[in-house]
């Protein structure tokens, strides 16, 4: 129901047709809560103004929803412009990420995308900077992350409330040894923002990339993911180089990636090929062959034989492959701790528990092709 929903409300031409049962809509709002794109959605409706051309509950169900991820944007709002300020006054240079400051230009409405966190790009050689001054502005308590990846997470309680604020702290989008990806020439066409100095914001081509190199990352586990790529594409399609962006993703080492993601976007959703179009056409199975499906819904079979060409499939050479490989065979204490749960913490353990996966996928594969 959702990946249709979203059909209807990117449709590059036409009315919009929203003629659903009561049951469907039922559905509808309970993979809107899944995802929680209620505010993404009712945003939508809002400027195009087809909030009238919806129930009266689903509007009431989606009001509140807005409403609620209203509040905490201006939280996390407030929260951010006080971190860029604060680096700004310390000839920190910084760029925010994601975010309500990503909503308001890319979504025209800073509530519209759901955050709960601060997310920040800052120089490598200015880490500790960074670290030293969002500490006095009450970031104290670092949280645990994992040695080998590109940023470093601290929290701040907050008033009232049990769950505290987080801010994490970039230097990079990828791991370096697993891409060519040089971060001065992000810095290089980041785009001062006004009455500032230090702080940017990067510009919509990086802006894509990064969001598409986020969406990788996460290996598009939520809806979230592609209504950013599909967003930036409607509001910049004609700002947007596709050649440029792959020749970049070559020269680079993310070409696979990018290729992945894109295709699995386009395929869930072939309408924005109008826009943007892609010189590519390279379909996904598992998991993606029947369109995005909710996650308690989707069989951990066909997930874990996605992640394995996903984990496999996504490296321009030979040599990122191998490091992946490696990685993912011999993963760190704190990737150890999250793949086996706090279980016995043992790479045969690990082995095991993969192995056992694997060959259970195998099995269902071969058993649905055959039925």
């Amino acid at each position: 129901m959702i990946c249709r929903f979203i059909k209807e409300l990117y449709k590059v031409s036409s009315s919009l047709q929203l003629n659903y049962s009561t049951e469907e809509y039922k559905v509808l709002e309970t993979e809107l809560n899944h995802f929680n794109l209620g505010p993404q959605v009712y945003s939508l409706l809002k400027q195009n103004r087809h909030l009238d051309k919806i129930p009266i509950h689903f509007k009431d169900v989606l009001t509140i929803q807005y409403e609620n991820q209203l509040i905490l944007n201006f939280l996390i709002k407030n929260q951010t412009d006080l971190v860029l300020s604060s680096l700004e006054e310390k000839n920190i240079f910084v760029i925010s990420l994601k975010g309500p400051l990503f909503s308001e230009k890319y979504f025209g409405d800073f509530a519209a995308r759901s955050s709960s966190d601060i997310d920040i790009l800052v120089m490598e050689n200015q880490i500790d900077e960074t670290i030293e001054c969002i500490r006095s502005l009450g970031f104290i308590t670092e949280e645990k992350n994992d040695e080998g990846h590109f940023h470093k997470t601290f929290s701040k309680p907050l008033p009232g409330s049990g769950i505290p604020l987080l801010i994490e702290i970039h230097w990079n989008f990828l791991k370096e040894n697993t891409s060519n990806f040089p971060m001065d020439e992000l810095w290089i066409h980041a785009i001062p923002i006004k009455n500032f100095q230090f702080v940017k914001e990067l510009s919509t081509f990086y802006t894509f990339y990064f969001i598409i190199l986020h969406a990788w990352r996460h290996n598009l586990d939520s809806l979230k993911h592609f209504l950013d790529i599909i967003q930036i594409i409607h509001m910049h399609h004609n700002e947007l180089d596709i050649e440029l962006l792959l020749q970049t993703a070559r020269k680079h080492k993310t070409f696979k990636r990018i290729k992945r993601t894109l295709s699995i976007v386009y395929q869930q959703f072939p309408n924005t090929n109008q826009l943007l179009e892609l010189p590519f056409r390279k379909k996904y199975g598992t998991r993606w062959r029947n369109g995005v499906i909710l996650a308690e819904k989707i069989d951990k079979r066909l997930v874990y034989l996605d992640f394995i060409d996903y984990q496999f499939n996504s490296y321009d050479t030979l040599y990122h492959r191998g490091i992946a490989l490696f990685e993912w065979l011999f993963p760190s204490k704190f990737g150890l701790e999250a793949e086996l749960n706090h279980t016995r913490l043992s790479y045969l353990q690990l082995f095991k528990q993969r192995g056992n996966r694997l060959v259970t996928s195998i099995i269902f594969k071969i058993g649905k092709k055959e039925r």
